[in-house]
């Protein structure tokens, strides 16, 4: 919200030097106005797209959290559709906040398998690269064929008392991946479904804490 708040004001202020230049300059300067309004006209296409306020979409697709033991996808079990469940829950927050954000829509969406993950990982994880070369490779080999901005996935990792959850967000614009760690006790974290006490479900807290973290990132592209 304080971005959108800045990029507005930015706007009101090249409008406003946009409409009063004629007046500061005088027609003997009119040539020189012109240019240096033609080049504000230029720089506000550039950064909020044609219609001069509205910034161009932003597509994001996501993908299951690896697992930092395995270094895979995590185990297909009940515990990764949860994780993904509050994970999109956490786009559609941020998307409804941000009109920009158009989530896996049509020719703009990574498939969310067990392959690409695991071609994620091992783009992001090679070390025989450098981070800006795994992040090239991200980008040229999954971001740019899939036509997509942002990457939602994250890092997952149970430990004997507890589980740590990673939400990770990578840019295509900004070259660079955000995250934050969540910290869960094992009685904090899956629950029993209150809805069909034979199932599992993340504990409130969690599912919240996981939606909130996604949608926090997200807010800050």
């Amino acid at each position: 919200m304080i971005k959108q708040h800045k990029n507005f004001i930015l706007v009101a202020q090249l409008f406003c030097i946009m409409a009063f230049m004629p007046l500061l300059l005088g027609q003997s300067e009119c040539q020189v106005n012109q240019s240096l309004l033609s080049t504000l006209e230029n720089l506000l296409k550039t950064k909020f797209g044609q219609s001069g306020g509205q910034q161009r979409p932003i597509y994001v697709t996501q993908l299951s959290f690896a697992d930092v033991k395995t270094g895979e996808i995590m185990a297909q079990t009940e515990a990764v559709e949860l994780v993904n469940k509050a994970v999109l829950d956490g786009i559609r927050q941020a998307e409804r906040i941000n009109p920009n954000i158009k989530f896996n829509v049509t020719a703009h969406e990574i498939k969310n398998t067990a392959e690409n993950v695991s071609k994620l990982i091992q783009s992001f994880y090679n070390k025989n690269n450098t981070p800006d070369e795994n992040m090239s490779a991200i980008i040229n080999d999954m971001m740019e064929p899939a036509q997509v901005d942002v990457i939602v996935t994250g890092q997952y990792l149970e430990e004997q008392d507890q589980v740590k959850l990673k939400p990770l967000v990578i840019s295509k614009r900004d070259r660079k991946q955000v995250a934050e760690q969540l910290f869960f006790g094992k009685d904090e974290y899956m629950c029993q479904d209150p809805n069909n006490s034979s199932k599992k479900a993340l504990c409130q807290n969690a599912y919240e804490k996981i939606a909130q973290t996604v949608k926090r990132l997200l807010d800050n592209l």
